[in-house]
């Protein structure tokens, strides 16, 4: 290799997938499949009183997993500020309202969060995937 030339490693998607299902099950060994990641994500959640958004300390990528148990789907996000992981089940009745480069959506909490995608492109492929 020459000295103006970058070395660009060559990743295997099948090696990366297999690494990322082994930390996705340390945190739920039921996970079974990821249905789709999303690189980055931020999460915010609606203070309905005041009705201004605040930004949750949690960031990093998010995970839509298929279970082996119930509920059959969630959403994870790996944070990266922090050790608390965020992880959401994808009940029947999940609500939602995309407005790229947001996913606005009602826990089982009946807390209003929402997801900002770092790329737009992502935000709407998960919007897809929740219909």
């Amino acid at each position: 290799m020459s000295q103006g030339e970058k070395l660009i490693p060559n990743f295997d998607p099948q090696v990366i997938k297999e690494l990322n299902l082994t930390v996705l099950r340390r945190i739920d060994p039921f996970v079974e499949e990821i249905l789709f990641i999303a690189s980055h994500v931020a999460l915010y959640v609606l203070n309905v009183e005041l009705m201004q958004w605040r930004r949750k300390d949690v960031d990093g990528a998010l995970f839509v997993v298929k279970r082996n148990n119930q509920a059959r789907f969630q959403f994870i996000v790996l944070n990266r500020r922090g050790p608390d992981n965020l992880v959401e089940d994808l009940l029947g009745d999940f609500e939602y309202e995309v407005q790229v480069p947001y996913l606005f959506y009602k826990n089982a909490a009946k807390e209003i969060n929402g997801i900002w995608f770092y790329d737009p492109d992502e935000c709407q492929a998960a919007s897809n995937l929740f219909r």
